[in-house]
C-alpha cells in the first residue's frame, strides 16, 4: 500500500506500469492487480502481485531488479507498506512479514507455529468443555468444540504467537540458519512438554 499525493499520481502510475512489467519477467508471475483510491488520484493505492508458489514471489522480493523500482519510488515518493501474504496457512502471518525487505515465511515455519497453538487449545478444550457437551452426541460435539478451537486460534492464540515467533519467523537467510535452528529445537521442545504436561493430566 502506497499513499501518493495528489500531484504525484502521474508519476506514479507511470512507476506502478514499470514495476509490473518488470515483475512479468520473473518466472511464475501471475498477475497484478492495482487498486487506486477514490477519485483515481491522492490517497492510498494497493497493488497486489500474485505469483503461483513462494519459490518465485521470494525470487521477485530479494530480485536486484525489484529493489531498483523500490529505491525510485522511496526517493521520489517515500516508504511504503508491504504485506506478504502466501495460499495456505498465510493469511494467518500476513502482519508478520511488513516492510519493503519482507519475505514470505516458509511453509515448514507456518506448520510447527500452528501446530504449536493448535495443539494445546484442542487439548484444553476437550478436558473443558469436551465432558459437558458429550451429551449432545458425537457430531453436535466436535461442532462446538471445532467452532471454539477455530475462534481461540484466530483472535486469541495466533496474534500471540505471531509476536513471539516474528524474529523466529523472520529468520530465512543463508546467515540466519543457525538462529531457525534454535528456534525450531525450541518448538519441538515445548510441543513435547506440552505432551508430557497433557499426558499426565490424562494418565
Amino acid at each position: 500500500m502506497q499513499r501518493v499525493p495528489a500531484e504525484s499520481a502521474e508519476w506514479f502510475m507511470e512507476w506502478q506500469r514499470g514495476v509490473s512489467a518488470a515483475s512479468e519477467a520473473f518466472s511464475g508471475h501471475l498477475g497484478t492487480d492495482v487498486y487506486p483510491p477514490p477519485g483515481g488520484r491522492g490517497g492510498d493505492w494497493v497493488a497486489v502481485v500474485n505469483f503461483e508458489d513462494e519459490t518465485s514471489l521470494r525470487a521477485w522480493l530479494d530480485s536486484p531488479v525489484r529493489r531498483q523500482w523500490v529505491d525510485k519510488l522511496q526517493a521520489h515518493i517515500g516508504s511504503f507498506d508491504l504485506k506478504v501474504t502466501p495460499g495456505g496457512l498465510g493469511p494467518w502471518f500476513a502482519g508478520c512479514m511488513q516492510g519493503s525487505g519482507a519475505a514470505a515465511v516458509p511453509g515448514w515455519k507456518m506448520v510447527l507455529v500452528v501446530l504449536l497453538g493448535l495443539y494445546p487449545t484442542v487439548m484444553l478444550l476437550t478436558l473443558f468443555p469436551g465432558p459437558y457437551t458429550q451429551h449432545l452426541g458425537l457430531a453436535v460435539s466436535m461442532l462446538i468444540g471445532n467452532a471454539l478451537s477455530v475462534s481461540a486460534l484466530q483472535w486469541v492464540v495466533m496474534p500471540v504467537l505471531n509476536v513471539l515467533s516474528k524474529p523466529w519467523l523472520a529468520a530465512n537467510g543463508e546467515e540466519r540458519k543457525t538462529y531457525s535452528r534454535v528456534g525450531l529445537v525450541v518448538i519441538v521442545t515445548l510441543l513435547f512438554g506440552l505432551t508430557v504436561f497433557f499426558h499426565g493430566l490424562t494418565g
